[in-house]
Order: C-alpha cells, then structure tokens, then sequence
C-alpha cells in the first residue's frame, strides 16, 4: 500500500525587511531549507527593497515588495487585504512588530486560517523617545497578537517563557534559531584576511560582528582592550558592521589612545572569512534573543566570549564552549580573554567544542522541520 500524499500547504512570509541583522538573515536561512520541501508553498511580501529582497530572489520564491518609503501603513494594509484575498494562502507567517501589526489582521480579513509570529529578541533598552515608540508598538502589537495571531515562535526560552506569560496567544513553542553549515565553504588562507586588514601574524585578533549600536556592548569592548593593552598584550579589536554609534566608536578609541590596535571593517559580504582570521569572538551585549552572529562564529570553530543575557546562556555552557559574563563588566571581559590569550590550546578546545554544539543543536534543517511541523499541527486542529 503507498503512503498517504502529504497536503500541500500554502504559507506567506510578510516582514518589514528594514534592515540585514538578526531577524532578516534568519528569515532567509529558514526560506532557503522550506523552499526545499515539496509540499510548501512559500510566498513571501516585504515592506523594504534590499539585501533580504535580493537573496529571497536567488532562492526562486515568488516575492512583492510594497515599499513603506513610499506607501504609507494604510495604504500598505489595503494591499495585503487585496493581495491576501485574492490569494489561496492557508497560513501567514509575521517577523517583526510592524509587520505582525498590520499583517495579522489583514489576513484574518481574508479569512486566513492561521497566523504565525516568530519573536527574534526581546525588546531593546531604549530610552526616551526611542523607548516610548517601541513600548507603543509593543502595546499595539499585543493587542493585535491577541485576536489575530494563532502561534508564536520564540526563539529563546526566556521569549518562550515571557510570550507564555502574557497569555495572548493560543500557542507559544521555542524554535531556536538555525545556522546553514553547508554555505559555510570560505577557504580563504586567515593570513591572508588579517594582511588585508593590516594585521601582523603574532597579533591576537578580538572581534566581532553585529550593528554598531549601543545594545551591542562594543564601548565596554573597546575599555577591554585598553585593559589588555596596557598589561602589555599585542591585541587588535576588529569590529565588522555598520550602525549609528560608530562615529562614537571611533571617538572613544581616540580617547582611550587605542585608535590604531582598533579595525573598524566596516558592512562586508566576507563574514565568514573575517570570523576565520579572528582568534576570539567576543558579544558584550546588553540584551539578545538567539544571536545569528554568534552562531556564525561558533560554526567558524572561534572560541566566543558573550554576555549572559538573553538566548545565550542556551547557546553556551560557560567554559565549555567559551566564557559567559554579565554585561557591562569590563574587568571580566578582559581577564577572559587574557585567560584565552594566554592558553592557546584551551582556545582551540573551546572552538572545536562550539562547532559541535551547532552542528548538534542548531542546525538550519532542524530549525525547518520544527516550524513545518508548527504550520501542519494548526493546520490539522482547523
């Protein structure tokens, strides 16, 4: 007897798509292992052109973009009710606070079954008229979950156990985020790298990649690595992105008289050959969800150093696959890396042990089984 055919299901991912961070290399990993299966239907609407737009495009998955730099939220609303209405789409799978706030009930409009929302961090410590915008659209946001959303993801248990809390949804579950170890291919010689960059063989490289923004840490980054320097270690801080606070960085190298052990690389499309020619990665961050980067550097076998902050306490077991320390304490950060510095071996250890932890724990595929497993269990419960 032959197996029962599984039901296509026909699933729409809408995200605002503003920037390439976290959430957005997220999205196109998980799009790169569905689009794979052959029972999904995978369509996707983003609010934004760029990077995002360009790799769903390589993955062959039909996409629209109606550009809020154009359009306004009304009008963009409008569209999603004319475009979801005419569509056959069984699920609606939302990203951030924008999108889930006026795509949730655009398709409940539509009579969608059933609307997804993945949560890719927690809400950052914003202060002043930046806090009190994102504590608007959180409120807006919660409503909106409340009567339109079916399940949220969490990618840490910490969202997880938050999401539960507030009861807004039918169903709460915690898909940690995947890495796709095949693209992972760079044979780039690390020497090579760090000559690029300007960086002798003997210098032991601390660095990172994220926005430059003031969650990330990087100013207690930065009062490290005048700490090592002064004890007399031949350091250099490499620092790879882009974000409002570089300016500021910068700055705060020249007072701290470390300018030229500081490598501001800048946006690169070469993450992988960066994260090569570092010895340590290093995330002093002030708040997380499942850090993309960190998995990134993890895969890339570098021993990491991350604040125990959100997610990452379920990503690293502290000594094992690297160093856990609270936020904001420099000392610590310093004496970790000193300790990594002065124990090559040990080093190597800990990366060869962060690469098996993601091979084992966070791969791309498994990340795709579970969230297809999500959208045919609410699918089945009608």
């Amino acid at each position: 007897m032959s197996s029962p055919t599984v039901k296509e299901i026909s699933v729409c991912h809408i995200a605002v798509a503003d920037l390439w961070a976290g959430a957005e290399v997220q999205l196109k990993v998980l799009l790169s292992r569905l689009v794979l299966r052959p029972n999904l239907n995978l369509s996707v609407i983003l609010f934004n052109k760029g990077r995002l737009e360009k790799e769903i495009v390589n993955l062959g998955i039909p996409i629209t973009v109606l550009d809020e730099t154009k359009w306004g939220s009304i009008k963009i609303s409008r569209e999603l009710v004319r475009q979801l209405k005419n569509s056959n789409i069984q699920l609606v799978h939302t990203h951030k606070y924008k999108d889930t706030i006026l795509a949730a009930p655009a398709a409940k409009l539509c009579g969608i079954p059933h609307v997804v929302r993945t949560v890719h961090g927690l809400p950052e410590p914003f202060q002043g008229m930046q806090g009190l915008k994102i504590r608007f659209y959180e409120t807006i946001e919660r409503i909106v979950s409340r009567y339109c959303v079916d399940a949220t993801i969490g990618v840490s248990s910490q969202i997880e156990a938050k999401y539960k809390a507030r009861g807004d949804a039918c169903r709460v579950t915690c898909i940690r985020n995947g890495i796709d170890l095949k693209e992972r291919s760079s044979q780039t010689d690390r020497r090579l790298t760090r000559k690029e960059l300007g960086i002798d063989p003997g210098t032991h490289v601390i660095g990172t990649v994220c926005r430059l923004t003031s969650v990330k840490g990087l100013p207690y980054l930065l009062m490290a690595a005048e700490n090592l320097l002064r004890q007399g270690m031949k350091v250099k801080v490499l620092i790879v992105g882009e974000g409002d606070i570089r300016n500021e960085l910068e700055t705060q190298a020249r007072d701290l008289g470390i300018s030229e052990d500081v490598v501001f690389a800048g946006h690169r499309e070469d993450t992988d050959d960066l994260l090569r020619a570092m010895d340590i990665f290093v995330l002093p961050s002030l708040s997380e969800g499942i850090p993309m980067a960190l998995l990134e550097a993890m895969a890339s076998s570098r021993p990491v150093i991350a604040s125990r902050v959100g997610g990452i306490p379920e990503v690293i077991d502290d000594g094992v696959e690297g160093f856990l320390i609270e936020p904001m304490d420099i000392h610590g950060l310093a004496n970790r890396c000193l300790q990594l510095i002065q124990a090559p071996d040990s080093a190597k250890r800990m990366g060869e042990k962060a690469r098996q932890r993601v091979e084992q724990d966070f791969s791309a595929e498994s990340m795709a089984s579970k969230v297809t497993m999500l959208y045919r269990e609410l699918l089945a419960a009608g």
